[in-house]
């Protein structure tokens, strides 16, 4: 389970994104949020996890959401198109400077999201080694 709000770095007011996690994520990963509508300044988006087994629970600040260039799109039951939507999202958290990264994503069926169970977060030194062994592979396999 997850909840989202923005947080505003000047006057430290809590705001309710209103919306899903699915779409605050997209909006983030597409531009900036708005500037905080009480003082101006710069406001950043927050998600507050809730793991199972109480790993990596807390408040983190999202500090970047990626999507791939090309979404993967089929034709699901009842001929409704199905699309893919995996993140990869950035988050820092609030007492710490630790970044590590979190994969949630989506079948989104027609208009609706359906958030999908088995994401993935790691801490920065895990993912760099994973990645790093999967680039070392593909290139010896060049």
């Amino acid at each position: 389970m997850a909840a989202q709000y923005y947080y505003c770095t000047q006057c430290h007011k809590k705001i309710s994104t209103f919306q899903r996690l699915f779409d605050a994520l997209y909006e983030f990963s597409k531009s900036d949020p708005e500037n905080c509508p009480v003082c101006g300044s710069v406001r950043e988006l927050h998600v507050s996890l809730d793991f199972q087994l109480g790993v990596g629970d807390g408040d983190f600040k999202v500090v970047h959401a990626f999507l791939p260039e090309k979404l993967e799109s089929w034709l699901g039951e009842e001929e409704e198109e199905v699309t893919y939507y995996p993140f990869l999202v950035v988050l820092q958290g609030a007492q710490e400077s630790k970044q590590f990264y979190w994969m949630p994503y989506w079948h989104v069926v027609g208009k609706d999201a359906r958030y999908g169970q088995h994401a993935l977060c790691l801490d920065h030194t895990q993912f760099e080694s994973l990645v790093a062994q999967a680039q070392k592979r593909m290139f010896a396999a060049v």
